[in-house]
């Protein structure tokens, strides 16, 4: 009787063990996915480019490095996409096409579709290309454009091109992995103004990624006046239809203010750059499928260099689907490198690098 007592509780204990691994493993799961956010919204809100310990860019043994040159990567853990050039990390279509969506127009854009096998040309008025070249990987520009004197070199280069043309044609298939990401149409970006006061239009002619049709108008007005660069983007008729036909409106609008001061040759050595705005992703019964808001503005430090290449202080507020995440980039100072990173109401500290 003992015998078959002590034999029931070994049971009771493994399968009890079995549950609670199993449960853990979910749970680290889904926490991998949702950092996988944070790291994705953070970006998105603030313009510059990091990767957290704890996302599907990172190893046991610490981060694979930056998405500049993570070429050779696989698509990340769980299925997760780390997308082309970049440290955005996207779990399904939906994330990648509002990510798509968001970045058209930026530098991070430019790179992202260009690796994605894109053809892009650039005109000026007068109709003659422009080489445009890849940004320095060791200062490059991440979610914007005429950067308002952080970027002189870029700035000065764009203000030449009138047109840009961002095109996949009929489709042009990437993979990576597990992972596989096909996108067709143009985006096209019309550019007038000068070197102080630049308007920028982005418009999509039939693009879609992964079967994902993204339409409307981002307008980006950007003025440098006094050394003080400010930029301000807003959608209008934004949509995106989804492969089972159901819309959703898009609507974004940021504003960053760079003020920054530059060497002898160009490069910036201090200043700070700060973002505000919201963009939200809503179905045609009224819910939030996504939703990313500056609740505290966003400010990176060009003073900290590559010792911290992301925001040093301000809140990004993030719901995507049934989760909310929120991300804190910290108190100010260069020397911090963590995060606070709040999932569902659980608050965790994480290392944040580049």
């Amino acid at each position: 009787m003992k015998t078959k007592l002590i034999s029931g509780i070994s049971v009771v204990f493994v399968m009890a063990l079995f549950w609670a691994c199993s449960k853990n493993e979910l749970t680290n799961s889904n926490e991998t996915k949702l950092t996988d956010l944070a790291q994705t919204s953070g970006q998105l809100a603030s313009g510059t480019s990091f990767t957290i310990i704890g996302s599907s860019s990172s190893t046991a043994n610490g981060l694979v490095g930056s998405g500049s040159h993570g070429g050779g990567r696989k698509g990340g853990r769980g299925g997760a996409r780390i997308l082309e050039g970049t440290n955005f990390i996207t779990a399904d279509d939906a994330l990648l096409a509002i990510v798509d969506a968001e970045s058209a127009g930026d530098f991070r854009g430019l790179r992202m579709h260009e690796q994605g096998g894109a053809t892009i040309t650039h005109y000026d008025t007068a109709g003659n290309t422009v080489t445009l070249p890849e940004p320095d990987p060791a200062s490059k520009p991440e979610g914007c454009s005429f950067s308002g004197k952080q970027f002189p070199k870029n700035d000065s280069l764009l203000s030449k091109i009138a047109k840009t043309v961002i095109d996949f044609a009929s489709g042009v298939t990437n993979k990576r992995g597990d992972n596989t990401i096909t996108r067709s149409g143009k985006i096209i970006i019309n550019r007038s103004g000068d070197s102080s006061s630049k308007t920028e239009i982005v418009t999509y002619e039939n693009y879609k990624v992964n079967g994902i049709q993204i339409e409307g108008t981002k307008t980006r007005v950007s003025t440098l006046s006094g050394g003080i660069g400010n930029s301000s983007t807003n959608v209008t008729n934004g949509k995106i239809t989804f492969a089972d036909g159901s819309v959703a409106t898009w609507e974004s609008s940021k504003k960053r203010v760079s003020n920054i001061t530059v060497d002898a040759n160009g490069k910036p050595v201090s200043g700070k750059i700060t973002t505000e705005g919201v963009s939200s992703v809503k179905l045609s019964d009224g819910s939030i499928l996504f939703s990313n808001s500056i609740t505290s503005p966003v400010t990176e430090d060009v003073s900290c260099g590559r010792g911290r290449h992301s925001p040093v202080s301000g809140t990004v507020t993030t719901v995507y689907k049934t989760d909310t995440v929120v991300i804190d980039f910290g108190d100010g100072s260069c020397s911090n490198t963590t995060v606070t990173v709040t999932i569902n109401g659980v608050v965790s500290t994480k290392t944040i690098g580049r």
